[in-house]
Order: C-alpha cells, then sequence, then structure tokens
C-alpha cells in the first residue's frame, strides 16, 4: 500500500493539530504507564525472591535472636549493681539456712518442741532457698527476714528487708517462668 501525501489546504501548515498533538501525548503515557508497570513487576519480582532469601535468613537467626532477647533480658531487666545486691542476699540467706544443718541433713541443734517447729523436721526444709521453691520455702523466708529485721546481731533496715524479700521473689518468679 502506497501512501500519499494529502495536499495540504491553502493557508495550512504540516503541523500536527493540536487533538493530534493530545492524542499522541496520551499514547506516550499510556506507553509510559505500561513499560512502569513493567518495571515495578520486575521490581516486586527481585523483592518477593529477595523477601524470600531474607526468610531463610531469618529462620536461621531465629535461635540467635531467642538467645539475644534473653541475654538482653538479663542485661537491661535490672541494673547490674542491683543484681549483684539481690544475689548477694539470697547467698547470704543460703548460708544461714545450710549453718543450721549437718552435712548428712539433720539439724545442727535440737529444737524444742514448739508450736510450728514442726518445718524444721521436714527433709525439703534445708533446701527452701533453692532456685526452685518448695512448700518449706516461704515459712522459711519468714524466719530469715524475721531473725534478720529483730535479732539485735544482725538487725538490719526495713530496706534491707524489703531487698532480701524481692531478691527472693525475683529468683522465685524467674524459675517459674522457665
Amino acid at each position: 500500500m502506497v501512501r500519499q501525501k494529502m495536499a495540504a489546504l491553502p493557508g495550512s501548515t504540516d503541523k500536527p493539530s493540536k487533538k493530534q498533538k493530545t492524542q499522541a501525548s496520551a499514547k506516550d503515557q499510556a506507553s509510559a504507564k505500561d513499560q512502569a508497570s513493567a518495571k515495578d513487576q520486575d521490581s516486586a519480582m527481585d523483592q518477593d525472591s529477595a523477601m524470600d532469601q531474607d526468610s531463610a535468613k531469618d529462620l536461621v537467626t531465629l535461635q540467635g535472636a531467642r538467645k539475644a532477647k534473653e541475654a538482653g533480658k538479663k542485661d537491661h531487666l535490672r541494673a547490674p549493681k542491683t543484681r549483684e545486691t539481690y544475689a548477694q542476699h539470697v547467698n547470704q540467706a543460703c548460708r544461714w539456712l545450710q549453718s543450721h544443718f549437718k552435712e548428712d541433713g539433720t539439724l545442727s541443734t535440737p529444737s524444742h518442741a514448739e508450736e510450728g517447729s514442726e518445718i524444721y523436721h521436714d527433709p525439703m526444709f534445708k533446701d527452701a532457698f533453692e532456685e526452685r521453691p518448695n512448700h518449706c520455702s516461704s515459712e522459711a523466708l519468714a524466719i530469715y527476714l524475721g531473725w534478720r529485721g529483730f535479732n539485735e546481731d544482725s538487725k538490719c533496715s526495713p530496706s534491707t528487708i524489703d531487698g532480701i524479700r524481692v531478691a527472693f521473689k525475683r529468683l522465685w518468679d524467674e524459675a517459674s517462668v522457665l
């Protein structure tokens, strides 16, 4: 098919009309949108594959993240000095309790038959301040706090008594979570 150029009317130029410019511009825009859409799809596919790779990396590092979380809880949940003080309170209480027992686990001094003294003969009493509390723990802690707060030789301030109580509360709360 042979195209023939139509003769221009007198007074007209070979310039495209405004309508033709608008149509051409619309076609160019549509073409640009199609190209952009294709690029976006390619980019989205690249991102999807990158996300799949990241997901695989995330799965591998989830155990590492859990360990980091646990370490962060330990490091940042309480100040280091507070953790140290709580550990000292617990250690002192454990030494105090163990000082009342012989190596074979029996009481080092015989107790008088008083009301409430049967707890001293409970085999679990000597382990009352362990990390996991037992049925003797609350009574043993009450005895220790009373001794520390009211004994003339070892009398300490109410804030120290509160600190000891909180130290054991934290110890036993953490043990119950595990």
